[in-house]
This record gives C-alpha cells, sequence and structure tokens, in this order.
C-alpha cells in the first residue's frame, strides 16, 4: 500500500516542480556559494598580505646603522602587539644582497627563507609574497628591498603562520559544506508545499471534470480569481464543456424532432397502404392512394432535409465555411430552384434592385455561406409560394439603409394575424389558417437561425393581404477587406 503511493508520489507533477526546483536552487546557491567564499578568502589573504607587508615596513624602520654595521631596535610595544602580528611568533632575517644574514630574531639554523639574490640584484625589485615550510608548519613570507640612502641597500624578509587563516578558510568552507544541504532540503520542502498550493486548483478542475457527465454537462467548473494559467484553463474548459453541452443539446433536439415529426408521414404512409390492401381498388382509386403517399414522402423529404439542416446550424459556426457571396445571384439560383413550383401555381417572381447599390463597389457582397443563404432564402419564398394564390405576383427587392442590406421578400397570400407573429419563428408553429397546406414548421425557424449566424435580423410584417419578410445584413459584419 506504502510503495504504490510513493510511486504516484514521485511521478506527480508536484514532485516533478518541487524536485526542478530545489535543484536549480541547489544550483544557485553553490554557485553563489563558490564564488563568494573564493571572494572572501581571496580578500582575507590579501589583507593578510597587506598586514605583513606593513609589518615588514614597521620592521624595516627599527633598522639602525652603527659602527659596528646594521642592527635593529625593535621598541618594548612591538612586543606587547597581538595583532597584526605577535614578533614573538614572526621570523625576520635582513641579508645583504648576496644573501647573507646579517640580523635575524632566532637561533634557529634551520631557517630557510627563500631567497633569490639574482632577483634581488634587480633594480625594478620591490618586494616578493611566498609560501614554504618551518618546522612542519606552514609559512607565509615576503622579501622586501630597503633603499635607504643612509646603509648600504639591503633585503628584509619577514614570515608568520598562516595556521589561523586557514583555519577561518575551513570553517568558512565546513560552514557552507553543512548549510548548502540544509538550504536545499528547506527549499526542497518550501518548494513541495508551494507545488501543491499551486496546484491545488488544478486537482479541484480535475476532481469537478470526473463529475461531469453527459447528463450534467450544465455544470461549470468554478472560475479561480488569480487571473492565471490556472484560471485561463477553468476558462478553457468551461468553453469546451459550453460547446458540448450545445452539441448535445442539437443532438438531443434532432433525435426529439425527428421522433416527433418523422412519425407522423410514416404512420399517414403506413395506414394509406393499409387501406390500400384492404380490398381491391379501382384504377382511380389507386391513382388517389398514389397521389396522396407521394404528397406524404415530399413532405417526409421535405422533413428530413429541414432538420438536418436546423442540426447543422445548431451546431455552429464551425462546421460552415464563410466566404464572400452575391446575394442577388443567391437568389437567382434559389428562384430557379423553386420555378416549377411558382410556374404549377402560375405565380410570377419579380425582381427589384436598388440602382445606387450598382455604384457601389460590393454593395450586394456579403460574408457568408452559400448553402445556408440559398436555405434561407428559399424557405422564405417557398412559404410564398405555398400560401400565394394561383396568378399573383411575389416580389423580391434589394436595397440599402443606414449601413444596411435589406432583401425583401413580398407575396399576396392571406398573411398571418398580427397575433400570431410573435411566435412566426418558433419551431412547429403554424398559422391557424393554414389547415390543409402541407408543410412542417420548421422553415421559419431555420431561416431566423440562419440570420442570426450571419449577424442578419428577419422581421414580418402583416400586408392585408399577403406578407412581408425582411432580411437585414449589417454592413459592418459584411464589408469585406480590399486588399
Amino acid at each position: 500500500m506504502f510503495f504504490p503511493k510513493l510511486s504516484k508520489l514521485l511521478k506527480g507533477i508536484r514532485f516533478r516542480l518541487a524536485f526542478v526546483y530545489s535543484a536549480l536552487f541547489g544550483l544557485f546557491i553553490c554557485i553563489f556559494a563558490y564564488v563568494l567564499t573564493s571572494q572572501y578568502i581571496q580578500a582575507g589573504r590579501d589583507r593578510f598580505d597587506s598586514a605583513l607587508l606593513n609589518y615588514a615596513i614597521d620592521l624595516a624602520s627599527d633598522i639602525k646603522h652603527n659602527h659596528q654595521g646594521l642592527d635593529v631596535d625593535i621598541p618594548a610595544y612591538e612586543y606587547r602587539k597581538k595583532l597584526p602580528f605577535s614578533i614573538t611568533q614572526t621570523l625576520f632575517l635582513v641579508r645583504n644582497l648576496e644573501g647573507k644574514i646579517l640580523i635575524t630574531n632566532t637561533d634557529d639554523a634551520g631557517l630557510k627563507i627563500p631567497y633569490n639574490s639574482e632577483l634581488a640584484l634587480r633594480k625594478d625589485y620591490t618586494n616578493r609574497f611566498l609560501f614554504f615550510n618551518y618546522h612542519g608548519q606552514k609559512m607565509r613570507g615576503v622579501n622586501m628591498k630597503i633603499r635607504d640612502p643612509q646603509v648600504t641597500p639591503h633585503i628584509i624578509q619577514v614570515a608568520t603562520s598562516v595556521k589561523d587563516l586557514e583555519e577561518q578558510e575551513n570553517n568558512l568552507i565546513l560552514i557552507n559544506v553543512l548549510m548548502i544541504p540544509f538550504l536545499i532540503l528547506i527549499s526542497s520542502i518550501a518548494g513541495f508545499v508551494v507545488a501543491g498550493n499551486a496546484l491545488s486548483p488544478v486537482n479541484a478542475v480535475a476532481d469537478m471534470v470526473n463529475k461531469i457527465a453527459a447528463t450534467n454537462l450544465s455544470l461549470r467548473i468554478k472560475d479561480p480569481e488569480t487571473q492565471d494559467e490556472i484560471s485561463n484553463l477553468a476558462h478553457t474548459f468551461n468553453m469546451l464543456l459550453a460547446r458540448l453541452e450545445h452539441s448535445f443539446k442539437a443532438q438531443e433536439n434532432f433525435v426529439a424532432n425527428a421522433s416527433h415529426q418523422l412519425n407522423t408521414p410514416l404512420s399517414i404512409i403506413k395506414g394509406e397502404l393499409e387501406v390500400l390492401e384492404s380490398k381491391k381498388r379501382s384504377d382511380e382509386e389507386i391513382e388517389k392512394f398514389h397521389k396522396s403517399l407521394k404528397e406524404e414522402l415530399n413532405r417526409l423529404i421535405d422533413l428530413v432535409k429541414n432538420l438536418l439542416m436546423i442540426s447543422r446550424v445548431e451546431a455552429g459556426q464551425e462546421d460552415f465555411i464563410y466566404s464572400p457571396q452575391r446575394v442577388d445571384e443567391v437568389l437567382l439560383s434559389t428562384t430557379e430552384r423553386l420555378h416549377l413550383k411558382a410556374r404549377d401555381k402560375k405565380i410570377n417572381i419579380r425582381f427589384n434592385i436598388d440602382p445606387n447599390l450598382d455604384e457601389v463597389p460590393d454593395a450586394l457582397v456579403v460574408l457568408g455561406e452559400k448553402q445556408l443563404l440559398e436555405c434561407l432564402f428559399e424557405n422564405i419564398l417557398e412559404n410564398a409560394i405555398k400560401y400565394s394564390p394561383e396568378d399573383s405576383v411575389i416580389k423580391i427587392n434589394i436595397s440599402s439603409s443606414d449601413h444596411q442590406l435589406v432583401v425583401t421578400i413580398s407575396d399576396q397570400g392571406s398573411g398571418i394575424d398580427d397575433s400570431q407573429a410573435a411566435t412566426l419563428f418558433t419551431r412547429f408553429q403554424r398559422g391557424s389558417g393554414h389547415v390543409g397546406i402541407p408543410g412542417t414548421g420548421i422553415g421559419l425557424s431555420i431561416a431566423a437561425k440562419i440570420a442570426r449566424h450571419h449577424k442578419a435580423k428577419i422581421s414580418y410584417r402583416h400586408l392585408h393581404p399577403g406578407s412581408e419578410f425582411s432580411i437585414i445584413f449589417s454592413m459592418s459584419y459584411l464589408k469585406l477587406d480590399q486588399a
């Protein structure tokens, strides 16, 4: 039980974030400690060398010349000094330029502070620092050339143990060795906690997503108020859920509409066939049955076509490709398809295009999907043909007004009462005065949805008699970039 949890923890993004953070922090703190320690050690050595050189200068000032040669008169206070160096712990020698020892503060014959007489004879010689061992101790020394006009040039050598200096350096390194792992451990724990707090909204999003199924797509993820990547993730999930909910509802609506609307014509066709087969019929009766079945089949075809179209429209704009379309050409192609229906009722379709539109480039061009626009105009024109009396006229007028392109389709039918106009574009709603005229009640609702997809408005007006439908396209949406 423990190892699977540990394995899951080690594979989690929280552990990986904490590990990366700790690794980077450890790398930076090691580099910082190395640079800082190196600079501190170098500064300590420079201070040590400066103090050693200054001490040599102080001793040089105490060297006197008498009739026996050189002598050194060290003041009493020098023996009491502890800083920078105690005279009792400091070795010094005075040599002539050839290397002969003239003065020393020790009787140790083994004292050998390194000396190079050839280097001392150089005119540009000033001082030289060096390390050497004396009785097992590491010593730091300096050779300094004295150019006193009252005495012959000579070399003073001063050396002292670096034990205290090395102890300070070692203590600093030891502190770094002990503190850096502790700091990395603390940063790892802090990083693990911070990563957990930072990822807690992600876990909340994941838990909420796991609760969402096809039956409760209306649920939404609580959008954090942090305005960061987590908030963007939650917002993106909510947009995805909205699209899924929209798609599921469109599918449910299609299934509900299909099951509801297809049942009636199929039942009628089945009933007609059963009646036809119930007994022997005359040719005239058979012809009537065929005509009735043909009407129901045509109604069924129109119904399926409309149901499929409304399903596509409800699926969203992503299913269609929008491009520049001329409204007059779309209307002409639509009327050509409906020409036979209009001819059967001796209906004349007249076009009228505002002459002022010819003076404006692309005035008749809209940004849209050709199939949708054809479906929009076809549903309105088909209704106009269906509900218009014989030997009547359907007028199609294209004009512009206040930066809008207006398409008006009017007929001379009975029209729809103003009391029913409010539900005219509702699905499966039909006028009460149209009993006996075949129809599905879907056409105008499809037209309204297509208009909304094109940022257009569709309206109805009762002409007494007749109907007038206006489709108004906004030029701000339809204006195309002229490359």
